[in-house]
């Protein structure tokens, strides 16, 4: 190696170990992290509760529910006018459908499947109006029953209360049906 390679070599080794020396005499320093006194810390919580979940699946369910059935009841509808305007079925004091005249054999079944269905869904609706309006089912009921009196045509079948108002009939329409 060469002499001026040599040079610029130790003075460099020379800082270097002219820092490591100072270090390992330099005292840390300290710290000191306490506080005269102790540090108070005021904390005021609630805790709330909740049972997430059911409430809004039961929510959740009685919605589908009633998109359900009035899906299902729009894609019935011509049927039932059907069975109405054979004089089949009629509107009774239930709001419900009733089998007035069952044919036989499997057009008789299905009569009955379908009377059942629409029925079912009805009463889905009823109960989830009821439940809505915070009334009583029998008031919805009654309403649904006069609403579907004055709904239909002449010649069908609707039960009709008697001049006692106790006990009811069963009779054809007459007149027009109100739209």
């Amino acid at each position: 190696m060469s002499t001026g390679h040599h040079q610029i070599l130790f003075p460099s080794l020379a800082i270097l170990a002219l820092a490591g020396g100072l270090t390992c005499c330099v005292k840390p320093f300290e710290v000191n992290v306490n506080t005269p006194a102790p540090i108070k810390v005021d904390l005021s919580m609630d805790v709330n509760v909740y049972q997430h979940g059911i409430v809004e699946k039961k929510e959740a369910e009685a919605a589908a529910d009633f998109r359900g059935a009035m899906e299902s009841r729009r894609n019935r509808m011509s049927e039932i006018q059907e069975l109405k305007n054979n004089r089949l079925v009629g509107e009774g004091r239930s709001g419900l459908l009733s089998i007035r005249n069952r044919p036989a054999g499997e057009y008789g079944d299905y009569v009955e499947k379908t009377v059942e269905a629409e029925n079912l869904d009805r009463e889905a609706l009823m109960r989830h109006e009821a439940s809505e309006k915070s009334v009583d089912l029998a008031k919805v009921r009654g309403e649904q029953w006069h609403h579907w009196q004055r709904k239909s045509f002449p010649g069908e079948w609707i039960e009709v209360a008697n001049d006692d108002g106790t006990t009811y009939r069963w009779e054809q329409k007459q007149g027009t049906a109100e739209e």
